[in-house]
């Protein structure tokens, strides 16, 4: 029997590990790409960069969970003249995000049997597996991210499923709670809900986003213009990167669906703006999916993204890690079933989501492990990789229950009918 060593192991998990960053489009605005990354620790409460903000920390008994603060911005007027600013002190609210994490694991066969002396058959199987199991987790971990913006976490740290066989803890740490930050073409004011964690209730949320979402009409598309209206919304209510890029700055990155992307390319608006300007991404990055840079905002192409279906009273649909890889011919890799949006609640939603400084939090315990199997008298039959993350969206709670994001937002624009 040949065994594979802990060194083979690294070398094939550094190797993936960078395809992984290469080929996701989260990876893309993590602080694990910069020059000299840093990871910081949980311990450190280093404020957020980057849109996906990796936090190292370790395991203790019975936790699954760190915490990061935020202490808010000073409101209140001042003094002027000979006014007295003595004891007019303004007390800051202290909120707070905790960002959970979980274990996730996946299995190939690596069956030996008629390979056993063969050593370089043997390795080579055993490394096919590795890279296999590999890029599930790369799909894995892109559906973690879109399911996070929208419902506030990843399923491991969501459904009670991934829970129920624990000792102490048997239900998931975090509840579903569907984005607080919702903007559509023609809404003139925020939407009324009950975003307290502990009332809030995701079927009524539902109801009355569905209902909200239902005045959308089918000539409400991506243009410039209504680009520009996203991004001013950005401008207001989401938490700016300020990365470096050419002669300016990257405050916000936003991902569209291939339609969104297909709707703005085709804008005479855009094609005459975009066609001698700068389409490079942020220093120190390599972002694939750019399709061009507009004021301060990053445009990016991403196609796996989210819809929104109003079947059945309205249901997010991601692409998972079953349909990563379908191809279609006109929406690109993990096509969903899309219908055109028809009059009042029906048809699907196309969802551009915005991103700013700390969108997602993500403690990272390890990265891949891998431990192998033995079985029917030490032949080596299953490889096993195993990864300790949780990815959530950064709401922060302050008194009473109140939820504040102000690192990220969803718009929602019309599916159209499919073009090929």
């Amino acid at each position: 029997m040949i065994n594979v060593s802990p060194g083979m192991k690294r070398t094939w998990t550094k190797k993936k590990t960078e395809d992984i960053r290469l080929r996701s489009i989260w990876e893309n605005f993590s602080n694990r790409t910069k020059a000299l990354p840093s990871i910081p620790n949980a311990k450190e409460h280093k404020v957020p960069q980057d849109v996906l903000h990796y936090v190292e920390t370790t395991f203790e008994n019975g936790t699954h969970s760190t915490r990061i603060p935020l202490v808010e911005e000073l409101r209140k007027d001042g003094k002027g003249g000979l006014q007295v600013a003595e004891g007019s002190g303004e007390t800051r609210e202290g909120l707070f995000a905790d960002v959970y994490w979980n274990l996730s694991r996946k299995a190939a066969k690596i069956n030996t049997k008629g390979v056993e002396n063969e050593s370089t058959k043997y390795l080579g199987l055993v490394k096919e597996a590795h890279s296999a199991i590999m890029d599930w987790f790369a799909s894995d971990k892109d559906y973690s991210c879109q399911k996070a913006i929208i419902e506030r976490g990843d399923r491991y740290i969501t459904e009670d499923q991934y829970w129920k066989d624990y000792d102490e803890v048997q239900t998931a740490p975090l509840k579903k709670i569907i984005h607080p930050n919702i903007a559509f073409p023609g809404m003139t004011a925020a939407l009324t809900r009950n975003l307290n964690p502990d009332a809030y209730n995701y079927a009524n949320d539902m109801s009355a986003i569905s209902s909200a979402l239902s005045n959308i009409t089918i000539g409400q598309i991506m243009t410039l213009n209504q680009l520009d209206k996203v991004i001013a919304y950005a401008n207001r209510f989401v938490s700016p990167l300020n990365w470096n890029s050419g002669d300016g700055t990257v405050s916000y990155v936003i991902l569209i669906s291939p339609q969104q992307a297909l709707e703005l390319t085709n804008d005479l608006q855009w094609i005459n703006r975009m066609s001698n300007a700068e389409k490079r991404g942020p220093d120190n990055r390599a972002i694939s999916g750019i399709i061009g840079r507009r004021l301060n905002a990053l445009i990016v192409e991403d196609q796996r993204s989210p819809i929104f279906n109003f079947a059945n009273g309205g249901a997010f649909e991601y692409v998972t890690v079953e349909a990563a890889n379908t191809m279609d011919n006109f929406y690109g890799l993990g096509s969903l079933n899309r219908t055109a949006k028809g009059s009042g609640a029906a048809g699907t939603l196309e969802i551009a989501r915005i991103l700013g400084r700390g969108a997602l939090g993500v403690p990272k315990i390890n990265d891949v492990e891998f431990k192998q199997s033995e079985k029917d008298f030490g032949a080596q039959e299953e490889l096993c990789g195993e990864l300790a993350m949780g990815h959530n969206r950064m709401d922060f709670i302050g008194k009473g229950g109140r939820m504040k994001n102000i690192s990220s937002a969803l718009f929602f624009t019309p599916t159209t009918s499919t073009m090929y």
